[in-house]
């Protein structure tokens, strides 16, 4: 399948291959969507069981999670569209607004989550008011504002507001120049500014607990750890992608041999920015000691009720009741069950 995609205002056609990578591509879609999906709903919930305990980390990973619920919807769009697969003009559109808009949303939380962990370990007893529920509400709110901000402003600057449901907002290649201030903006402050807030706070954290040898510390050395995992995740999905858009800004425009050749890695990068919804709830839920008993304790609850369920069914159907087909309301400590899981 080949895609001739024209710069506006240029009279020579720029073909691409739009097949080169599109298994991989695909496989990328598919893999981030099964993951990402049941991976955050159960972060979802462990987020609402932290806001029952007044924890303001529960706001925040709340939010990442919605936001990357949002994105995980829009992937069964990509995949559809990789194959060639085109849908209503209105539909594309709302799809490219929500798909970039939750890209730069989960930066920005996953940065809040950072700074709330630096505030909490190195300065315990300082900075209070800045980890309280309302700061959380506050601040998460100012995120999804500016961000939406953002994408108005820059509908409004491209005059594509008038030409939402009648014109597809369709890349065009080679990269029209007129994109280049838009890219940079996207790079820097949309990757490399949440990047470093990220790489500063991990840093310290890492730093402020590496030598200690108490119990305490210890359980400090693993968020630490699962900070500098959530960087790594970060930089692995979303450094190439800005970094290939980046080369693009600056030896696209006007040049198609450059586009025929970035072209393909682009579409590639773009599908590995969502592996990053699905690793957060994985690494979030599965190394962090409080969200993996809450899901823990959540299996308990659910293999209890579907035994009950099941032992219903048959007494309805005329088996004879057995009474351990009904198990006790108490459920064994948690801690039988989660002592395996100990990290």
């Amino acid at each position: 399948m080949a895609d001739n995609l024209t710069q506006a205002g240029s009279s020579s056609n720029c073909t691409i291959d739009l097949r080169e990578g599109q298994y991989l591509i695909l496989g990328l879609y598919a893999a981030s969507f099964f993951i990402s999906l049941p991976g955050n709903c159960l972060s979802i919930y462990v987020a609402c069981l932290h806001v029952k305990r007044e924890n303001e980390i529960g706001i925040y990973l709340l939010n990442l999670s919605s936001v990357d619920i949002l994105y995980t919807l829009t992937i069964p769009f990509w995949f559809y569209d990789c194959l060639g697969q085109h849908n209503g003009i209105l539909l594309y559109n709302v799809i490219m607004v929500v798909t970039y808009s939750s890209m730069y949303l989960s930066p920005a939380f996953l940065c809040c989550i950072a700074v709330d962990r630096y505030l909490a370990i190195v300065y315990p007893l300082r900075f209070y008011e800045l980890r309280t529920i309302r700061t959380a509400v506050v601040v998460s709110a100012v995120c999804w504002a500016i961000q939406l901000t953002c994408h108005v402003l820059l509908l409004h600057r491209l005059s594509l507001f008038s030409k939402f449901s009648s014109s597809v907002f369709k890349e065009v290649l080679p990269m029209n120049s007129a994109l280049f201030t838009e890219n940079i903006v996207r790079i820097v402050f949309g990757f490399f500014f949440p990047l470093s807030i990220f790489v500063f706070s991990s840093q310290r954290v890492y730093r402020m607990v590496a030598n200690s040898t108490s119990v305490e510390n210890k359980e400090k050395r693993k968020l630490a750890r699962l900070l500098l995992l959530l960087l790594l995740v970060y930089v692995i999905s979303f450094g190439p992608y800005h970094v290939t858009l980046l080369a693009r800004s600056l030896a696209e425009p006007g040049n198609c041999p450059f586009a025929q050749s970035a072209y393909p890695f682009y579409k590639v990068f773009f599908a590995l920015t969502g592996l990053n919804c699905a690793a957060d709830p994985i690494l979030y839920c599965w190394l962090n000691d409080t969200a993996r008993c809450d899901i823990l304790q959540l299996s308990v609850a659910a293999r209890n009720r579907l035994r009950r369920l099941c032992s219903w069914l048959k007494c309805q159907k005329g088996y004879p009741r057995n009474r351990r087909d009904f198990p006790s309301e108490r459920a064994r400590p948690l801690e039988q069950y989660s002592a395996s899981f100990s990290t």
